[in-house]
């Protein structure tokens, strides 16, 4: 079973794409470290990473590496700490994808290389973690070889705090679809197959369990956090509506943005007061959920095509308030329930306080 991880370059270096860690332009200066898998085992129309994660398409990357020896993330890790980097602990390290904890190959891999780098010099990312997943291998039950290899990392190193951050995708399982699956097909080991209600419902269900498992493993090194994936438009939720770039959302009905309280499930509302309830008390921003909103708040050469391919997915289902013939004033509206429910900070606040001890 194959690893495929997606190359890199460091932020304002020239060449080519050719770093497993690599810094990125993410938090103040000096920034963070990264390492992005490839592939995932979902297909959000709102991905900005689909060409490195969609299952059409992450195969033809030129980015995309299978089966990198750690020893070569190793390699890439030691020269950062050497000149021409300067000799600075960067914020901390981001692990993103595609999805990191896609099967226990992949989690294997990922824990065996961070237990690594993190008995080289963990204070090179300031002892900090950032895993981004789906959860969806994690809320069938497969913990054990985290759960094994998270023990082996605290031992080696018990100043390491590992953040595993649960993108959900929607509050209801017609809401995971539209959002995870919006053209109608997924890829399942090496079949493509119809969604399914059976299948849509399921897979909402290990999305929401996830949390759940991962706080079963009572783990001193770990910290398991949720957020909520493509709602409203990022500089929308920065700015709590005061001054937006845009007004853009996915639409669950003619009327409704995604990820309005109205539709939220039973189990969706569970998960929601039992996080409050467990992060409130570790920082007051947690008084609401976080969301990751549509990516409209950054001037990147990808911002622009990532959103094209959202509207082309999405057509009559994505309100874009600059571009419609006529407003909805019903939608906007919206907008101020679901402030009342999430919030979007910095990236610097955000991922700071994520790994604070």
């Amino acid at each position: 079973m194959s690893v495929h991880l997606t190359l890199q370059k460091s932020y304002g270096c020239k060449g080519d794409y050719d770093k497993t860690i690599a810094i990125q332009k993410c938090g103040n200066y000096p920034y963070e470290l990264t390492l992005r898998f490839a592939q995932c085992c979902l297909r959000c129309g709102a991905c900005f990473a689909a060409g490195y994660s969609w299952f059409d398409k992450f195969g033809n990357n030129k980015r995309v590496r299978s089966n990198i020896p750690i020893e070569q993330i190793i390699a890439d890790f030691q020269a950062i700490l050497n000149p021409p980097f300067p000799h600075i602990n960067y914020n901390w390290m981001r692990i993103l994808g595609g999805e990191p904890l896609l099967n226990d190959r992949y989690i294997e891999y990922l824990l065996e290389t961070l237990i690594k780098l993190s008995t080289i010099d963990a204070n090179k990312f300031n002892n900090g973690i950032i895993i981004q997943t789906n959860g969806i291998h994690i809320g069938k039950g497969n913990t054990n070889i985290l759960k094994n290899k998270l023990i082996e990392l605290y031992k080696k190193n018990p100043k390491v705090v590992v953040v595993i951050e649960i993108s959900i995708k929607g509050t209801n399982p017609e809401e995971f679809k539209l959002i995870s699956n919006p053209e109608g097909k997924l890829f399942s080991g090496l079949q493509r197959f119809e969604f399914s209600t059976r299948l849509e419902e399921a897979l909402f269900k290990y999305n929401i369990q996830s949390y759940y498992k991962l706080k079963e493993l009572e783990l001193p090194n770990l910290r398991p956090t949720i957020i909520a994936g493509y709602g409203i438009s990022e500089s929308f939720l920065l700015t709590e509506g005061r001054s937006p770039k845009s007004t853009m959302t996915i639409l669950f009905d003619t009327d409704t943005p995604t990820y309005h309280p109205s539709l939220w499930s039973d189990n969706f509302k569970r998960l929601y007061n039992d996080f409050i309830n467990d992060w409130k008390e570790f920082d007051n921003m947690f008084s609401k959920m976080p969301m990751y909103g549509i990516k409209d708040q950054f001037n990147y050469g990808w911002v622009r095509p990532a959103i094209g391919r959202t509207k082309k997915i999405y057509k009559g289902r994505f309100y874009d308030a600059d571009y419609v013939t006529h407003r909805n004033p019903s939608v906007e509206s919206k907008f101020k329930d679901i402030l009342e429910k999430f919030f979007l900070k910095s990236n610097q606040e955000y991922y700071s306080t994520l790994i604070r001890r």
